[in-house]
């Protein structure tokens, strides 16, 4: 899905079109100067930062192109370091680019020594006239980013994308198309004849579909039918009682289809930037707690995540309902 990322597939708006003509003057130029690109959530700058990687690898297929994210490079830090290597060897591993591309600094906050380490790396890129570019969400140091990594003397380039960017539509993919396809009818069945151990199964399904196929905040146009289906899963759960499940389960269910739905949807970027669509995980807010209060489960700890939500539920609003009815 990626190689789809191109400078051609990119809608530019008025918001985007200076980041536009910054990334695709750095694709072009082999003396270009590093650039950075700050947006908020669903602006656009992965889209760029791959578009600039495909760019030069077919117009320059000589070149080492090398496109990572910060969360990668602290953990090949951490594994270097773990096994008896040097931060130099850390810095070498990098340097063997002819052009460096680092999505997410912003991952990097409050990592002082990684922040260190990528300072380092980028002089070195200087020094050598190669090619580096970055994006972050964040243009302010006083988020635990330092300064260096951030002000405009740091980076000879820098653009910032002020809105949210909607995807142009990318080529089809047949494999995705088919399993969307296919859990497309699955739901369907499913409002048809809810039972319990069918939607934790379909719930499973979704969302290895979503962290598969799409990115953060990224939902083809595609995809939206599935998201209708949720909504209206999570519709009947909330104002219908559904026959043969327990009214703990049923609550359950909408909790976790809410978790989902805010996941894919929400623009509170700092309380999903985990999400499962990210690395995995989904961010869910346990039952009884705060709003602010998030959990973080990745998909083999539903079944048993389920089960605890479901048991805290009936304790705290259902157990003496039924010891009632049994007097």
């Amino acid at each position: 899905m990626k190689d789809d990322f191109t400078f051609d597939s990119f809608e530019v708006t008025k918001a985007a079109s200076k980041a536009f003509e910054k990334a695709k003057q750095f694709a072009e130029n082999a003396d270009s100067k590093p650039l950075a690109i700050f947006g908020g959530t669903a602006t656009g700058k992965t889209h760029l930062l791959y578009a600039v990687k495909n760019a030069i690898e077919q117009n320059s297929p000589d070149l080492n192109v090398i496109l990572t994210t910060t969360a990668d490079m602290v953990s090949s830090l951490a594994n270097i370091i773990s096994n008896g290597g040097t931060t130099e060897q850390f810095r070498e591993k990098y340097l063997q680019a002819d052009v460096l591309l680092v999505d997410d600094i912003q991952e990097l906050a409050g990592k002082e020594k990684a922040q260190n380490e990528l300072i380092l790396l980028f002089n070195a890129f200087y020094e050598s006239s190669k090619r580096f570019m970055m994006t972050s969400s964040q243009k302010e140091s006083h988020f635990g980013i330092k300064d260096r990594l951030l002000i405009r003397s740091f980076w000879g380039e820098f653009a910032v994308i002020s809105k949210p960017y909607i995807n142009a539509q990318l080529s089809s993919d047949n494999e995705q198309d088919k399993r969307r396809d296919e859990l497309i009818e699955e739901g369907e069945l499913l409002q048809d004849n809810f039972d319990i151990d069918s939607f934790k199964t379909y719930y499973k399904n979704i969302w290895l579909f979503f962290k598969r196929n799409i990115g953060l905040f990224d939902v083809n146009r595609k995809d939206i039918k599935l998201i209708i289906i949720l909504n209206d899963l999570n519709h009947d759960l909330k104002r219908f009682d559904v026959p043969h499940i327990k009214k703990c389960e049923q609550e359950t269910c909408s909790l976790f289809i809410d978790a989902m739905l805010d996941t894919i949807s929400s623009f509170d970027y700092e309380g999903y930037q985990g999400g499962f669509c990210n690395r995995g995980v989904l961010c869910l807010t346990p039952p009884l707690h705060s709003l602010h209060n998030t959990d973080e489960i990745t998909i083999n700890e539903f079944d048993e995540r389920f089960q605890s939500y479901c048991k805290e539920i009936y304790e705290s609003f259902y157990a003496d309902d039924e010891d009632d009815e049994e007097l």
